[in-house]
């Protein structure tokens, strides 16, 4: 019996790195337009997205690790915020032939860290997250990134976060260029 018990605290000690993705890339959605009430992306976050589609499928940091094999967006909220970053991954996945998976609001982004590090689904997949950019740092911090990175700008549409796990520790690369 207690070797049983020992086999299943093993076990539950592995989940984690098992269901560790290859990479996680980390952007934030496009442009907002100048009227705060539109609640979808401004003319230069729409060609911004379509821009994206290169950055992922042709810029050699983005596919050091692979094309992205799923795409996840913040999930709109019930008074239609949030649909930015779905709109941004639009293009990309026509691209790729992939579905967007939305599975939580913006201000959940501790779940989602915690189903993409435990979920076997996951393992060694290149993973895209689009977000609102007020939760990228806790969001990078919540899938292992130590210390959390530091607040993301207002203005700032072109940085991306790479994140890699090699030996099981998140390792956290900024890539603040060509995004565009």
């Amino acid at each position: 019996m207690h070797h049983v018990a020992v086999l299943v605290l093993l076990l539950l000690a592995w989940q984690p790195a098992f269901g560790q993705p290859k990479a996680i890339i980390v952007i934030r959605h496009g442009e907002k337009p100048d009227d705060p009430e539109e609640l979808h992306l401004s003319k230069e976050g729409v060609a911004r997205s379509k821009k994206l589609v290169a950055f992922f499928t042709k810029d050699k940091h983005a596919i050091k690790h692979g094309l992205p094999t799923v795409l996840i967006a913040s999930h709109p909220t019930q008074r239609g915020h949030g649909q930015r970053p779905r709109e941004t991954l639009e293009p990309l996945a026509a691209k790729l032939k992939l579905e967007i998976e939305t599975p939580f609001e913006s201000r959940d982004y501790a779940k989602l860290a915690y189903v993409l590090t435990t979920d076997a689904r996951y393992q060694g997949k290149v993973v895209v997250i689009c977000w609102v950019h007020e939760h990228l740092p806790a969001l990078a911090a919540a899938l292992g990134v130590m210390p959390e990175p530091s607040k993301w700008k207002d203005s700032d549409y072109d940085t991306a976060y790479v994140i890699t796990y090699p030996e099981g520790k998140a390792h956290l690369k900024v890539i603040a260029e060509n995004i565009r």
